[in-house]
């Protein structure tokens, strides 16, 4: 355990200056690029542009045979990632996919009488060896970087990787297009070999021993089911792989309508057809753009399930493009829309569902269930292509228009499924949940919010949460540092009219008191809460101070702690910027922090009849335990405030002597 927190310290906090990570991502880049480059000039070799080809059914033989192999070995390799040298697994699979590529002209000419199938052969063992690349590079990954570099580490990676595959399309069209089929098959075989060099120098960590396992279960080869075992056996696991086999299914049918659309509506070219093929790179870059801003503003499920909503969108609106009465060119536009919406939601899905995956799943298995994922996602995009390119259909390219409705129909309807079942089984009820998710992400993403340490709010039973206050937004940001347990605040009764956030205080079951504190009702709901096991929030200055003002704690946190026997949960707000009216105040931009405490002890003091001089020390006792948990510079700011206070207060008294003195005398 220590050799792993000591690796955790020594992970540098930006991942562009983790050499490891550097490395990593810019191996995977050239060896994504490899895997893409020799399509355009394979095509070429077969004349998938003559009006008498069914290049959908082209296409599609081309991707089931790469991915045939993730679905018979994909087991095997995340089994060997988990007991293997994972940056070992890559640069043999590297190498070997280098050697195969090298000769692929050769190869083709060999199996081309073979039959419809064969000139696609070669690319079944280039197939084998990107399965054993796989698991290997996703299991390496949270070994490199710390833990919560997850969402955007995987949210590079898609997007570098896309990058070099946007490259690989338009690079391999444009040779396919010049005839240039050689010199595109040596210069894949080369990105094979600067992927393995780069991997050459990568350095990671010694594997921590596993505690539960033995040696001889390590080697035992019946250990290879075990990343199955731990799939089925977690509904969340299973779960999240059925999405991203949904995700691969509905890409690999994508990916293999493109040609038939750019040759028959867009009146495209192989250039083109590697262009529409760079396009789908333009949004995986747009996706993993997206996934690198939010970071850890969205939660992964809930950013996955919008990104399969816009994934569908992106599907319908290129599926309009068959279907609308416009000119090829306008037609073309649409089409690249929609390409690049459709590929933005894909890669933002598999981000999420990486993250996610690698954030679940114990060390020990991940190769092993990342295995299963390749499995099972290399089924769906075999049923998905299987049913393209296996059957000899008749004028298969007249319907690929209805094929991407099917798709975007799909995407949809699992987008919304994937909510409905999150909101449902969701504690705090489907309505709190939603808005604690929108909630949660404006305070992580436009205020920037950091939870310092563990919430000590409690789960269930009454609760009271106070802190100082300093913006209108200092609710939603205890919320949000909070989630998992719904907050009734105490606040300013004219909120309570106003016309979206009264909808939220109603909704929210707050309470509304007037500002001068004469308002036993609002103190009699409190209590009511607090009785019924519910936890408020409450501000306990009363109202926002200005920067330079002090305020006197007002007794109505102890009074309700001390009568209920609610815990009081001290917090401090920090890095928020003090604005005079609401509206600016919600608007600015903040570097928000919040720091929960330990519950206040306020067992001395009498309970439910202390007497008001133990209230008002009570009060006391729970401000200072709040400014307790602020940073260094704020109670250093507060303390030169009160020495300023105190004198003022005792230069005042001064002057006061002084004019009575002189008042005495004659």
């Amino acid at each position: 355990m220590r050799n792993a927190s000591s690796h955790l310290r020594a992970i540098p906090d930006v991942l562009l200056r983790n050499r490891n990570f550097v490395l990593l991502w810019s191996a995977y880049a050239v060896s994504s690029m490899g895997d893409h480059l020799s399509e355009m000039a394979i095509l070429a070799t077969q004349h998938a542009l003559d009006a008498d080809v069914k290049v959908t059914a082209m296409y599609a033989r081309m991707t089931f045979l790469f991915f045939l192999p993730f679905l018979l070995f994909a087991p095997i390799a995340g089994w060997l990632a988990d007991q293997l040298p994972r940056r070992g697994l890559m640069i043999f699979a590297d190498l070997s996919r280098c050697a195969i590529v090298f000769f692929l002209a050769q190869l083709i000419h060999w199996m081309e009488p073979w039959g419809s199938w064969g000139p696609f052969l070669p690319l079944l063992f280039v197939g084998i060896f990107a399965a054993v690349f796989s698991p290997a590079r996703s299991a390496l990954l949270p070994t490199i970087i710390h833990p919560n570099q997850l969402v955007r580490a995987n949210g590079l990676l898609g997007g570098v990787g896309i990058i070099a595959t946007m490259a690989a399309s338009i690079i391999g069209g444009y040779l396919a297009q010049q005839k240039h089929i050689e010199l595109a098959f040596r210069l894949d075989a080369a990105t094979f070999v600067a992927s393995a060099l780069l991997l050459a120098f990568l350095r990671p960590p010694k594997a921590v021993p596993h505690l539960h396992e033995t040696p001889s279960e390590r080697s035992s080869l019946s250990d290879l089911l075990a990343g199955f075992r731990y799939a089925w056996i977690h509904r969340h696991v299973i779960e999240l792989i059925l999405v991203a086999a949904l995700v691969w299914g509905c890409a690999g049918v994508v990916n293999s309508v493109i040609p038939a659309i750019v040759r028959d509506v867009y009146d495209g070219t192989y250039q083109s057809i590697g262009v529409y093929r760079a396009l789908v790179g333009a949004g995986f870059i747009g996706g993993a753009l997206v996934m690198v801003t939010i970071g850890q503003a969205a939660r992964s499920e809930v950013a996955m399930e919008w990104s399969l909503l816009f994934g569908g969108i992106g599907a319908a609106v290129f599926a309009a493009s068959v279907f609308l009465p416009f000119e090829p060119a306008t037609l073309a536009w649409i089409g690249a829309v929609g390409i690049i919406a459709a590929s933005l939601g894909a890669a933002a899905t598999m981000a999420s569902f990486n993250a996610l995956l690698q954030r679940t799943v114990a060390d020990r298995f991940r190769g092993r269930v990342f295995g299963v994922k390749d499995v099972s996602t290399v089924v769906a995009l075999l049923l998905g292509t299987g049913l393209l390119g296996i059957p000899n259909w008749r004028d298969v390219d007249r319907w690929v228009g209805w094929i991407l409705v099917g798709v975007a129909m799909l995407l949809f309807a699992a987008g919304v499924a994937g909510m409905w079942i999150r909101l449902r089984r969701s504690p705090l009820g489907p309505g709190w949940q939603l808005a604690e998710n929108l909630n949660e992400f404006i305070c992580k993403f436009y205020w920037r919010l950091e939870r310092l340490g563990r919430p000590t709010v409690p789960r269930t039973g009454a609760a009271i949460v106070t802190s100082n206050h300093v913006t209108a937004g200092d609710p939603m940001l205890l919320c949000a540092a909070a989630p998992y347990r719904p907050l009734s605040f105490i606040l300013a009764a004219e909120y309570a009219n106003w016309p979206i956030v009264g909808f939220f205080v109603r909704k929210l079951e707050c309470i509304p008191v007037r500002r001068d504190g004469a308002d036993s009702s609002g103190m009699r709901q409190a209590l009511r809460h607090l009785r019924a096991g519910r936890a408020i929030g409450v501000f306990t200055e009363g109202g926002i101070p200005e920067p330079d003002e002090l305020r006197r704690p007002r007794d109505g946190v102890a009074m309700m702690a001390l009568k209920t026997g609610a815990p009081v949960i001290p917090a401090f707000i920090s890095g928020t910027k003090w604005r005079r009216e609401v509206i600016p105040s919600l608007l600015a931009r903040h570097r928000a922090k919040v720091r929960f405490g330990k519950p206040v002890d306020l067992s001395e003091f009498g309970g439910a009849d202390a007497t008001r001089e133990q209230i008002r020390a009570a009060s006391a006792r729970i401000f200072e335990a709040i400014w307790e948990l602020a940073p260094e510079e704020d109670r250093l700011r507060r303390e030169r405030m009160i020495q300023e206070a105190a004198k003022k207060s005792l230069h005042e008294i001064d002057h006061s002597t002084e004019g009575s003195s002189n008042d005495e005398q004659p």
